[in-house]
């Protein structure tokens, strides 16, 4: 997914300055996609429209000017976006996250009936193309959700304001944020307080909201079967990050605890648990926090030490969300240093969101984790077994998940060691399951998509 922000401003009573909030507002975004950056502002009926390749804020903090206005979004992604055009409904430039299953077949009827891309049809040009066949913005909308397959979310910004739009299964997240003079929607809420924004509420499944003037207004709602994305918890979102009420770093101590539990009760204390920087810190706290309770009520004798063993280059992209294998590869490579220390014979427990493809865990971390020592690699993974690709993100693709190809849990074990000198360093593979999954967000299981944890269909 990638990462959206839009903002309105009451130039009556707005006190903040307008750019610099929509500029960080969009900046604390940024981990959701780092390839693109871009901005549209409005002032008056002039809608204008910067985007650049790389980081967002080395592209963009200098280089604001003539971005003035009331009324703007941002985009972190993977595609230049927001994308702009001029339309029978009017002027209008959007940007969104997900993504859009049936592209090709909408691109292929677009062209039999002669029309032209510019950008080779990508998804937010097909979901432009298809807003401005409607009567007017929210008539478009309408009519945009009924022909696509996927899920999104979207921000659209016009001359009467900013549509925010939550598609109906709400698989992706979109927030509203408030404070004196304005109003903000975006896709997480954990930049809202540095900016003296306070979180208000999520967008209801399938709502659009009409931004103008520093308030919202409900335009309308599309119903369908909620599934929101169990992921967002899990890994996607900053740890900060709310979502229906639900932080994101309570979940991850929850998933993390539930599988503490199940080593005390089968007898299995390591010497030491560490989390793989940044993604499983919050789940390595709650597996150590578990112990600690346990040790605190008389339960057990002993609890492992929580350390740092691997640390993040914080000048290292992220490898998750790029497209290109090649990409993924280096990132993962360079972004993970071991601790100075040494750890001789020492029995780990790495604690971890998921396990996606394996390649970087065995030709990266098991192999830097046995330098320094260890002579045992348990790990401990929050999310259930991912056995089939996410149709509604463009992080993974069919025949790439690590528990698909191999569906034996030995058989895993061994791949993970199989780039060690020694080929029995890992000695321990466990999961937590859907339930549990479904228990640590707190939301019912038939409102939660958990299908990239189910077989493959």
């Amino acid at each position: 997914m990638a990462g959206i922000f839009a903002l309105s401003i009451d130039p009556k009573t707005y006190k903040g300055n307008f750019l610099e909030d929509l500029f960080w507002g969009t900046f604390y975004q940024q981990h959701l996609g780092e390839q693109y950056g871009g901005l549209s502002t409005r002032k008056g009926l002039e809608i204008k429209i910067q985007t650049h390749r790389g980081l967002f804020r080395h592209t963009f903090q200098n280089n604001l000017a003539g971005l003035e206005g009331k009324e703007g979004i941002g985009y972190c992604g993977y595609t230049r976006e927001p994308f702009f055009v001029d339309s029978k409904i009017g002027q209008l430039s959007a940007c969104f996250s997900g993504n859009i299953i049936n592209r090709q077949e909408l691109v292929d009827e677009f062209k039999s009936f002669g029309h032209i891309f510019e950008r080779g049809g990508d998804d937010i040009e097909i979901i432009v193309k298809l807003i401005a066949q409607g009567t007017d913005v929210v008539d478009g909308i309408r009519r945009m959700t009924k022909k696509i397959k996927g899920a999104f979310s979207l921000l659209i910004l016009t001359k009467e304001g900013i549509y925010a739009v939550r598609c109906p299964s709400a698989h992706w997240p979109l927030v509203i944020g408030q404070k004196r003079g304005a109003v903000a929607v975006a896709s997480e809420s954990g930049g809202f307080n540095n900016f003296g924004f306070k979180l208000v509420r999520d967008l209801k499944p399938g709502e659009i909201i009409l931004l103008k003037n520093g308030r919202f207004e409900k335009k309308d709602i599309i119903f369908g079967k909620v599934q929101v994305c169990s992921f967002v918890w899990v890994y996607t979102a900053f740890p900060n990050g709310v979502f229906e009420g639900i932080p994101a770093s309570l979940v991850r101590k929850r998933l993390g605890a539930a599988l503490a539990r199940r080593d005390i009760e089968n007898g299995f204390i390591p010497d030491i648990v560490a989390p793989v920087p940044d993604s499983g810190r919050s789940h390595a706290l709650g597996y150590h926090q578990e112990f600690c309770r346990q040790i605190m009520a008389g339960k057990i004798k002993r609890i492992p030490l929580l350390e740092e063993v691997l640390l993040k280059s914080p000048y290292a992209g992220r490898s998750f969300t790029p497209q290109e294998e090649e990409v993924r590869r280096l990132e993962a490579r360079i972004k993970i240093l071991t601790s100075g220390e040494v750890y001789t014979n020492k029995v780990l427990v790495v604690t971890d969101d998921s396990i996606v493809r394996g390649t970087q865990i065995s030709e990266n971390l098991v192999p830097k984790i046995e330098l320094i020592g260890f002579k045992e690699i348990h790990f401990r993974i929050s999310n259930p077994e991912l056995r089939s690709y996410c149709p509604y993100g463009k992080t993974t693709r069919r025949g790439e998940l690590f528990a698909a190809r191999m569906p034996s849990k030995e058989e895993r074990i061994r791949f993970l060691s199989s780039k060690a000198k020694n080929k029995n360093i890992v000695r321990s593979l466990e999961y937590n399951t859907v339930e549990e999954l479904a228990e640590a967000i707190g939301l019912p299981r038939k409102d939660l998509c958990v299908d990239c944890d189910l077989p493959a269909k």
